[in-house]
């Protein structure tokens, strides 16, 4: 135990400023979005020192550990990145065991090797067959994961499926656990021709930035940046959201609270946690879209008379 006035402040510069942590970062977003892609471009900024999306990076010499799980993941990422990798990359075969003694020998591996930044590509080659909604697997794979980072000092970055909802917004498609134990979150969504996308980038220390790319494995840039506090849900897209959430549920007793409501709209993608989650619902509450009837939440009164 520490005193709070005992304890040593946290000093350790970001890779990148406000993107890439000096712990966990998770970069997700549905398939064929551009995840390997910024992840490569992450790589070579850092290897080349150039600033990247104008964030300056750590200095130094950097090293980058790739561990792959797709077929043919070695060659895609030779053909994309050698040219600019100036051989600082090092490939990683794949570990598809849950032993943690493999997990601590490729930590240790990896700080032998100077690795500045270990690229886990992808969470579900990771997680095998474990279920990723189960908050119990979730902790397995994180505690193979922090000793790299806590122990041999080595930043992480993970690549996971979005969801697939329209609502999603490329957040994570599975336990918010995942999501609460990374210190910043990289977001891939609204794919559009010419390799626009939009980029969403939510961390402890510096607040929420969205920014609309153009992303390619040749060029990534800006082309719309914005910092604006996220519109709130009325009209249609309430109502659509607040059928879903009761849809959704199991049983008519499965939403007793509005907090209940608040868990529920975060797992579906709907908000950021379960607080934004609840303050959502209570929103649809006013817009009378919800109401608490007899201990459980149900169709409120405008909703109603929406559907008869």
């Amino acid at each position: 135990m520490v005193m709070i006035d005992d304890i040593e402040q946290e000093t350790e510069p970001w890779l990148i400023e406000g993107m890439v942590c000096p712990w966990l970062t998770i970069l997700s977003g549905q398939p064929k979005h551009g995840k390997t892609i910024l992840a490569g471009h992450i790589a070579l900024s850092l290897i080349n020192n150039q600033p990247l999306l104008g964030k300056s990076i750590r200095p130094g010499n950097h090293k980058i550990a790739w561990m792959g799980y797709d077929g043919g993941w070695r060659g895609e990422l030779q053909s994309r990145l050698k040219s600019k990798a100036n051989n600082q990359i090092i490939t990683v075969s794949p570990i598809r065991s849950l032993d943690e003694n493999l997990w601590l020998t490729l930590g240790l591996e990896l700080k032998d090797k100077g690795a500045t930044l270990f690229v886990l590509d992808h969470l579900y080659g990771m997680a095998g067959t474990l279920g990723l909604n189960d908050a119990n697997n979730c902790a397995i794979l994180e505690n193979l994961l922090r000793p790299i980072y806590e122990l041999f000092k080595i930043p992480v970055l993970v690549l996971a499926q979005a969801g697939k909802n329209e609502f999603a917004k490329g957040r994570l498609a599975h336990s918010v656990a995942l999501e609460g134990e990374a210190r910043c979150l990289l977001r891939l969504y609204e794919k559009r021709v010419g390799g626009h996308r939009k980029l969403d980038i939510s961390s402890n220390a510096n607040g929420e930035e969205k920014l609309s790319l153009r992303l390619t494995p040749e060029v990534i840039e800006i082309k719309e940046s914005k910092d604006k506090p996220t519109r709130e849900v009325v009209g249609r897209k309430s109502i659509e959201i607040a059928k879903k959430l009761l849809s959704s549920q199991p049983s008519k007793d499965s939403l007793t609270s509005w907090s209940d409501a608040g868990r529920a709209l975060a797992n579906l993608g709907f908000s950021v946690n379960a607080g934004a989650g609840r303050s959502m619902a209570m929103r649809f509450r006013e817009q009378g879209f919800l109401k608490e009837e007899g201990g459980k939440i149900v169709k409120g009164d405008s909703l109603l008379s929406l559907t008869t």
